[in-house]
This record gives structure tokens, sequence and C-alpha cells, in this order.
């Protein structure tokens, strides 16, 4: 078991004293990312229809104490493997993640890439994001700044975050790709039968994607396990246009020309457009200053009455 901190600052947290709803809205965001967070990193995807793996929901079986003299919550959480000692007897079975850390040090991980905005997009997506939204009613509570410490394996890591960070997360949504179809081939690298999920390696770039399948599809995965295949499916990307995933509709298996015509990975074709991308600046001479006042051409009132009385 590791102990973490989360620290309350502002003028509606008092000591050990902490109003219930805020108390709930924040416990709710830190265990639920938790989960979101370890699951993003081994499917690809923070949210999923049905039951969570059993492994992610007993990792964020923590234990809450507030701290007498300050607004500190003490969170005690079991490791992975303590959370899950069977699932992780394999250490093999989730490269993704270290079974020494917690789901607390998964989920401040991916707030602070949120908060970074840069090339770790890959530790979050949309749905991780609209959780972290719900902050906003826990800084509408009297709470100016959270900080979270993370102990990790080595030093203690703080991320800092305050109600106008919350204005960056709804930019970083806007920058998402929508999902499109497309077709990916390369090496079977990986079968997960627990979650579903497999990993590509592509010749063309070195790096492994990561794919959900239909369970109806687990069994012919099988046989094609370090051969080539051929995916066609829907793919996620992060924000900076990278595969977040590709959810698979067939899976078969590839031939030398599906190599050489899919083993790059897809681009988004269209970004969404931003409102600010709408925006032009005007100025004195600009957009509608450049109009107020001024007839639009030279034409005379008596050239204008005679094209009117023509029309009518």
């Amino acid at each position: 078991m590791i102990t973490h901190n989360v620290k309350l600052d502002g003028p509606g947290v008092k000591g050990t004293v902490v109003n219930a709803h805020l108390l709930r809205e924040l416990l709710r965001i830190i265990i639920d990312g938790s989960e979101r967070a370890l699951r993003v990193r081994t499917q690809g995807r923070s949210t999923a229809r049905g039951a969570l793996p059993s492994w992610i929901s007993t990792s964020s079986e923590f234990e809450v104490q507030i701290v007498e003299g300050s607004t500190l919550l003490q969170i005690t959480a079991p490791t992975l493997i303590e959370a899950d000692p069977i699932e992780f007897k394999q250490p093999d079975l989730f490269p993704e993640i270290d079974p020494e850390l917690t789901s607390f040090d998964y989920f401040t991980e991916s707030l602070d890439a949120v908060m970074d905005g840069g090339e770790r997009s890959n530790l979050y997506d949309r749905g991780m994001l609209e959780l972290l939204y719900g902050f906003d009613s826990v800084f509408d509570r009297g709470v100016e700044e959270i900080t979270f410490y993370s102990k990790g394996k080595s030093k203690v890591k703080k991320v800092h975050l305050s109600k106008k960070d919350l204005k960056d997360f709804t930019k970083l949504e806007e920058q998402i790709p929508n999902p499109q179809q497309a077709k990916i081939a390369g090496i079977l690298d990986q079968i997960r039968h627990s979650d579903r999920t497999f990993a590509l390696q592509l010749p063309a770039t070195k790096e492994p994607v990561k794919g959900i399948t239909d369970p109806r599809h687990l069994e012919d995965l099988q046989g094609l396990w370090g051969k080539s295949v051929l995916v066609s499916g829907t793919v996620h990307f992060t924000p900076t246009g990278s595969i977040l995933r590709i959810e698979a509709d067939q899976i078969k298996s590839g031939s030398e020309r599906d190599i050489m015509m899919w083993s790059v990975p897809p681009e988004p074709l269209k970004k969404p457009a931003s409102a600010v991308s709408f925006r032009v600046p005007q100025g004195p001479r600009s957009g509608i200053n450049a109009v107020i006042g001024r007839w639009p051409g030279d034409e005379s009132d008596d050239q204008i009455k005679e094209v009117l009385e023509t029309l009518s």
C-alpha cells in the first residue's frame, strides 16, 4: 500500500471540515480518473460499455483520511500487484504498466499530461477530459487550487490544478480529430483475452498500434500471432494526430502487398474546426468598420432610383 496526498487550498476549505458535496465530487473524479487512466493505457480508451476488468476496479479501492491541521487528504492505495496478484502473476501480460505502481500514480500522470498538452497525448482521451471537467464544481465550492502528490517508485511528483486550467482542457478536446475508417497492416505482436486487445507492430514505423476486437475474432487471432495481418476498422486519434487505437471490424491474414499498402499509419483526414480559427481580428479599417457609414458603390442617388424602378 502506498499513501498519496491531495491538498486543497482556498476560502471554502477549513482544516478537516470539508463540504460533503465537494468531497464527494473530488473523490468521484479521483476514483473514476484512476480507473480511466489504467484503461486508456491498456486498451487505448478510458471508457467502454460493460463492467470494468476486475483488476482495475480493485486497484481503486482507496482509503481516505483528512489530516488534522490542514485540508490534506491522505489516499492510501494498493499497488496493482497487491490489488490483483493473480492477474499480474505474468509480468509480460500488461507491458504498458508497472504493477508496482498504484492507479493513483497513473491518474496523476494522465492529469499532468493533459496540463502539459504535449507529446504524451496517448495518456488521455475525450472520456478522460470530460471527467476532468468535473473539477469545475469543486472549484465552485471555494477551492482555488488542488495539488496532487504522487509518490510513485522514486521521488514525489506534484501536479497543481486551478480553475483556469480547465479552459485548456476544452481546447485540447477541440483538437482531437474525429474517428475514421481505415486499414492498417502489420505483425500481430500481442493478444490479450482479458480485455480483447491486441497490438500490431508496423514495419514502417516500428511503433506498436493498440487494437480492440470483437470476442468472436479472438479465436481466429490465435492462429495469426506473429504473422502479418490486415486490420479494417475505426481508428481513434490523439490530439496530436497519432493513433490511440483501432477498433477492428475485420482481421485477416495479410499479404506482402497489404504490408506495402497499409503499414504506414493513417493520418486524420480532417480535424474538428475550433471556434478560434473563425475569428478574424478587426481594426478601424477592416471588418464591419470598413463598411459602416459607406455606400458600397459609386452610383448616384438617381442611378439607384432608376434601377429600383426597373426592378419593380
